[in-house]
């Protein structure tokens, strides 16, 4: 009989990380698509698109590349704030900035795509992310499952509780 191989500790801090990122992400997303159903997004959308479509390709990276580069590299630095002592700081800096990045990146990709992978380098890149984040998804997925049982009994053994606390004083 084989014994399994041991998860090793840097691929289950990797794992945390990107089951954090995915919990994180999720709950942007949730909120970025309530706030879009606020406004008629499909012909905002649409009348952007072709007002895109417009502009040469240059600056259609630049609209997608320019606040990319300002927003990622300050997450950096949020970490770096929680590393030197001033971790709530930090971490409601690196909230934001991931808000940023859904809200703001994340609604310029969206609209910037279809031009964006017509620049070969770009279409290539973009599939290598898809690739490592198809990845990170299969990686993160038994660990994301096993966390929801978690939290399903928790919250059972939560109702079952409070109901056994209230049960006796009726």
């Amino acid at each position: 009989m084989e014994n399994p191989q041991r998860p090793r500790p840097g691929m289950l801090l990797l794992a945390a990380f990107f089951l954090l990122e995915a919990w994180v992400w999720d709950a942007f997303v949730a909120v970025a698509r309530w706030l879009v159903a606020l406004i008629p997004w499909a012909a905002f959308k649409a009348r952007v698109v072709a007002w895109i479509d417009r502009l040469p390709i240059v600056v259609v990276l630049a609209i997608y590349i320019i606040p990319l580069m300002i927003i990622e590299p300050l997450k950096t630095v949020s970490v770096y704030v929680m590393a030197t002592g001033h971790f709530a700081f930090g971490v409601i800096a690196f909230i934001v900035l991931q808000f940023l990045t859904v809200g703001v990146v994340g609604v310029i990709f969206d609209l910037t795509r279809a031009r964006l992978l017509t620049v070969p380098w770009f279409a290539w890149a973009y599939d290598k992310v898809m690739i490592f984040h198809n990845f990170a998804q299969r990686l993160v997925a038994p660990y994301k499952e096993a966390a929801k049982r978690e939290w399903r009994a928790f919250r059972q053994w939560a109702r079952d509780y409070r109901a056994r606390l209230v049960a006796p004083s009726k």
